[in-house]
């Protein structure tokens, strides 16, 4: 315990991870997994809060009023805590927050935590965020009259191995009781407050969210109210039902539940981390007063502990440092977001990889990856080149739209009672795994045995179906439903609650394939020779300047991250990069998929490959 921020005993130019008692004003050391006397064992809370609300002058002030938040801490930690916030908190009196826990007047110390920052939130027994000008009483009140339509009926396998959870089905098994007019239109004025506030944009809130065993917010003056977001995006998307036009509602509920998807299923504790390319597609809407801090607020959920971090840098000069350290560490997962520069490539085959922030394309889930990766690849790259060891996989014999493909696979799905008939010479029949694909953070908790069978009883489709048959036929019918209807709030022919929770989650699947449908098209590609390539024959979504006769590549070490390139080159070699390749098959998202190190497949594919990898080299550009 000390008066001023301890350093660290191994590096006397860092401090040391440590917690401050707002009471005393007293820092404390904790001890972290890194074996310096520094961090937590889940006996913090974790503040998040923006700078500039806390400023007594924001145009002249450098630091929050210390004073002002000491007093908001107050009522957040400590003795002096609402009671029910105290088992959020685990009663703790101590916090974690960096205008008092990090040397704010030290580059150095600034540089050394920036890429730590997992270390704070993933150790911390909450996050609390402290809101300014906000009071979200009406909200907390209305969450606690929420009444969501699963209690009591999950079975204790279901609840077992898939934890019901109402924001990961998109609110649609959450019912508001008795909700008059005025306190409606209240809880719609905090939501609002609350959806377009500064916090959603900061740098920082995605490893908070990401990271934190909990999320919380905080409002004030006077006794703290306290909620979760997890709540507020419950509560987000009934009203989003009910008031179809205010589509910020739909958007800020989207938000949440993607984070809360992505917490559930890539937290600390799992064995499987958020695939980097993810990560920075989720950055694309974030701010930060520093611009470097944009992409240099990822290194914590990137865990790139030895990134250099520099303030000074532009926010395309932080990417590529950081997308620089990936390449050096071996992981290429990363090109998932990058959008291919959209340009018909010439016979030169120039088109580049382009590296910044315009070129950052939407949110796709994309597969689980391993902590354990085997056969870790060594990869180039310098300012103007990246080149990737890699095998050639097939050859794009077609292509088509992807918008006409489920328009056409819509209009099949309705003139069939069930698709058990063969396959379509368009491959129609694959439609559900499409969608599937593109959009499996709102697929997958749909798929639960409670949830499809009250979906299924909403779209109309029969029980002698197989499982997976009624899971595609119920996937199609969302797709399709309530197409004709003017807004989320059009209420569905009957009052059965299914038919409710039908039309709601079709929405929630609507409006995540919409902004997709122009990035993507269909690409079949074939392997082997002439004779075998109708055997070999393999559908997967590519980009739209994918065209007939480009090379599918497999990365070396990586059988599951293909991409598309052209076959020529120009005068120095570079290919032209025609985007990252996404496969239909489940294996590739869904896990847990053990490590192939130890299986004598893996050996025999690495023998069988080791002499057709070949050098594959892109230009890049800023």
């Amino acid at each position: 315990m000390s008066d001023s921020l301890p350093k660290s005993f191994f590096s006397s130019g860092n401090s040391a991870f440590a917690v401050i008692d707002p009471t005393t004003g007293k820092f404390h050391r904790r001890l972290d997994r890194h074996g310096f006397l520094t961090s937590g064992l889940g006996r913090h809370v974790a503040i998040s809060y923006v700078w500039s609300e806390w400023k007594r002058d924001p145009a002249v002030d450098r630091l929050p009023d210390w004073e002002a938040v000491r007093s908001r801490l107050s009522s957040v930690v400590g003795s002096t805590a609402p009671k029910n916030l105290r088992p959020e908190t685990g009663s703790s009196g101590r916090c974690w927050i960096d205008c008092k826990c990090i040397d704010q007047s030290s580059d150095t110390d600034k540089a050394y935590w920036i890429p730590r920052m997992d270390e704070i939130y993933s150790e911390a027994r909450c996050t609390v965020l402290l809101l300014r000008h906000v009071d979200l009483t009406p909200l907390q009140e209305l969450a606690g009259k929420a009444s969501c339509q699963y209690k009591g009926r999950l079975n204790s396998v279901d609840e077992l191995l898939a934890p019901h959870n109402c924001l990961l089905n998109q609110g649609s098994c959450t019912e508001l009781l008795n909700l008059g007019a005025a306190e409606e239109q209240a809880s719609l004025d905090c939501l609002k407050s609350l959806a377009t506030g500064q916090w959603r944009r900061r740098a920082w809130v995605l490893q908070e969210i990401l990271l934190s065993e909990n999320y919380l917010l905080s409002w004030g003056p006077g006794e703290s109210g306290w909620m979760r977001l997890e709540d507020a995006g419950v509560i987000a998307d009934s009203l989003f039902r009910r008031h179809g036009k205010e589509t910020w509602l739909g958007e800020f509920a989207n938000w949440c539940r993607r984070l809360w998807y992505l917490r559930q299923n890539y937290g600390e504790a799992q064995k499987y981390e958020l695939c980097d390319g993810n990560v920075l597609q989720l950055s694309t809407q974030l701010e930060a007063t520093v611009p470097a801090d944009k992409f240099y607020a990822l290194c914590g959920v990137l865990r790139l502990k030895s990134v250099g971090y520099d303030a000074k840098h532009t926010a395309n000069e932080a990417l590529q440092n950081v997308v620089g350290e990936l390449v050096r560490n071996g992981r290429l997962s990363w090109m998932y977001a990058i959008r291919p520069v959209m340009t018909q490539p010439t016979t030169s085959g120039s088109a580049p990889l382009r590296i910044s922030s315009e070129s950052l394309g939407p949110f796709v889930l994309l597969r689980l990856k391993s902590r354990l990766m085997a056969n870790k690849q060594k990869m180039e790259m310098t300012e103007s080149h990246m080149t990737v060891k890699a095998i050639r996989v097939g050859t794009v014999s077609s292509t088509s739209s992807l918008r006409d493909y489920l328009s056409q696979a819509t209009a099949l799905t309705a003139q069939q009672a069930s698709t058990d008939g063969p396959p379509s010479s368009d491959d129609l029949f694959m439609a559900p795994a499409v969608a599937r694909r593109l959009a499996i953070d709102v697929v997958e908790p749909l798929l639960a045995t409670k949830m499809l069978e009250i979906l299924c009883e909403g779209l109309g489709i029969p029980n002698d179906q197989g499982s997976r048959q009624r899971a595609a036929s119920m996937l199609m019918g969302l797709y399709s439903h309530g197409v004709q209807a003017t807004s989320p709030g059009s209420s569905p022919s009957g009052s059965q609650k299914s038919q409710k929770m039908a039309l709601a989650a079709s929405w929630s699947l609507q409006r995540q394939l919409a902004p997709l449908l122009d990035e993507f098209q269909i690409v079949r590609y074939s392997s082997g020779d002439q004779q075998e390539q109708s055997l070999n024959h393999q559908m997967v979504l590519g980009s739209p300047i994918v065209t007939v006769g480009s090379i599918v590549y497999a990365v070396k070490g990586d059988e599951e991250l293909l991409f598309a390139a052209s076959e020529s080159v120009d005068s120095d070699g570079s290919a032209a990069f025609q985007g990252m390749i996404l496969q239909l098959q489940a294996g590739e998202a869904l896990g847990p998929v053990g490590s192939s190190l130890f299986t004598s497949q893996f050996w025999i594919w690495k023998k069988q490959n080791e002499d057709q990898a070949t050098q594959i080299k892109f230009r890049t550009i800023v």
